[in-house]
Order: structure tokens, then sequence, then C-alpha cells
């Protein structure tokens, strides 16, 4: 969509956000052009914005701690799976929610910050790719503000000092935006228990997004994502994502279940 369309469709769309709940998840983020107008008017204290697809659902089925940092997220609907979850059981009133990807919602962040002379911070990757990526993006948007640091090497292990250290870097950019790379559900996990150091207005987990923008990885045709199917392609590409995919195949199967038990 090119922004001039975007921007039409922001003013055209009177839809408001419903939250819909999804196996203990609630997202809270439906449609487009409401999600980005909360992001462009942020201004008070930091809003964390988590990409919902089935794996982060599987995950905080089981893991409380991940469940409490997403109850305190702007969720939207990441992958298909959660969008069809919702068509088929009938959450919503309107029987449809938007499907707002995290790359595409990290685009749009990038876009405006461009526009508006605003600040972005590139958090985490491996090694190189946060860098690459904040290049390729200041070739794309000369008039773009970015900043990028690697963070800890695991995450999971992370000392105290290398947090300080970590958001001394983001807070000395004073950036507007915050986008975090650690994977799921650690980036986020990482974001919640840092909110009261960073000072920032958005934040963001964005999983392979930096990979993309850096060209590590073989980009999926819109044709295929449109169908759902991104997720194979991913795999095909990227086959150490095998093991994840079982968790989207275990969301589709309960799904089904939780329609079935609702219609008998």
């Amino acid at each position: 969509m090119r922004k001039s369309d975007l921007k039409e469709s922001v003013k055209g769309d009177k839809r408001i956000d419903e939250a819909v709940q999804i196996m203990g998840v609630i997202i809270s983020g439906t449609h487009k052009p409401q999600v980005l107008k909360k992001i462009w008017l942020q201004r008070k204290e930091m809003l964390h914005l988590a990409t919902v697809n089935p794996e982060y659902i599987m995950r905080a089925r089981s893991d409380q701690e991940f469940a409490q940092v997403l109850a305190k997220c702007l969720t939207v609907a990441d992958g298909w799976g959660v969008v069809w979850s919702v068509r088929l059981a009938s959450l919503a009133q309107d029987n449809s929610i938007d499907r707002i990807s995290g790359v595409w919602l990290a685009e749009q962040i990038v876009i405006h910050a461009a526009e508006k002379r605003e600040k972005v911070f590139l958090l985490g990757a491996e090694r190189g790719v946060a860098e690459q990526a904040a290049l390729n993006l200041r070739k794309k948007y000369p008039q773009l503000q970015i900043s990028w640091y690697e963070g800890a090497r695991s995450v999971r292990l992370e000392k105290n000092e290398e947090a300080s250290m970590t958001i001394a870097k983001i807070n000395a950019f004073e950036p507007d935006y915050l986008l975090v790379a650690y994977g799921m559900p650690y980036q986020d996990v990482w974001i919640e228990e840092n909110r009261p150091y960073l000072r920032v207005r958005v934040a963001m987990g964005v999983g392979g997004t930096l990979d993309e923008w850096a060209g590590k990885v073989v980009l999926c045709p819109a044709w295929i994502d449109k169908m759902g199917f991104k997720w194979a392609w991913r795999v095909v590409h990227e086959p150490w994502r095998m093991k994840r995919i079982f968790r989207v195949l275990q969301f589709g199967w309960l799904v089904l279940w939780l329609r079935l038990k609702k219609t008998f």
C-alpha cells in the first residue's frame, strides 16, 4: 500500500478496535488505521507493541510470565492463523480483524519516522545484522535518523551490567521508536522488564524483521504471504524453524476443537 493510500484509508476508516480473546490472549489492536493512530499519538508512558502469531499464543498458554507481558501490550494479529481463528470462532462482532504483520508495522514506523524527522533504534539480531539493516534503511530513507546496537549475545543470560549498557546506549540516542530483535518471547519480556528505564515513546519486538532489512534472508513473495503460507516458505529456506511449526499445527487443532465444542 502506498503512503498516500494508507493515509486516505486512515482518514476514511471509522471502525472501532474491538478487543478479542483467543485462548486467553487478548488482541487489542484489531484494525490497521486505529493501531497506527495510537502509535503516532503516543506521548506519555511507553507503548509496548506485540505482534501475536499462533506461536505466541501457544507459548502464553504454558508460560504465565509471557502471558502477563502480553496483557500489558497493545497486541495485534500478526499471523494469518490468528486472523482465521477469530473468523472461525466468530469472536468479533463483524467477524473480522485485520492482519497486521510485524514487518509491515515496523516499515510503517520507519516511514513515519523519516517523514517526521523522528528517531529509530534497532536492537539485537545476529552479529552485524542490525548495523547492515540500519545502513540499508539510511539508503532507502535518507532523512531517517537511526542507530543500532547488538545488545547481549544471549539475552536469556544477560547480566545486569550488559542490560545497563544497552539501556544507556538507547537512551543516549533519545529514540522515538525502539525495535527489538531478540526473538520470541525474549524480546517482549526484555522490553517489559526494562520499561521503567527506557526513555522511548514506542517499543516493539520485531523478530526476523532486521534480517529482512539487512538482506540476510530470501524474502517471501507477497502472493505466498497473502495465501497464508509464509511459514512454509520460511521452513524451506530456514529448516531450523521446523520445530516451531509444530506449535502452529497444535494451535490449528485447538482452534478446530474449540469450534466443534462451541457448535455441539
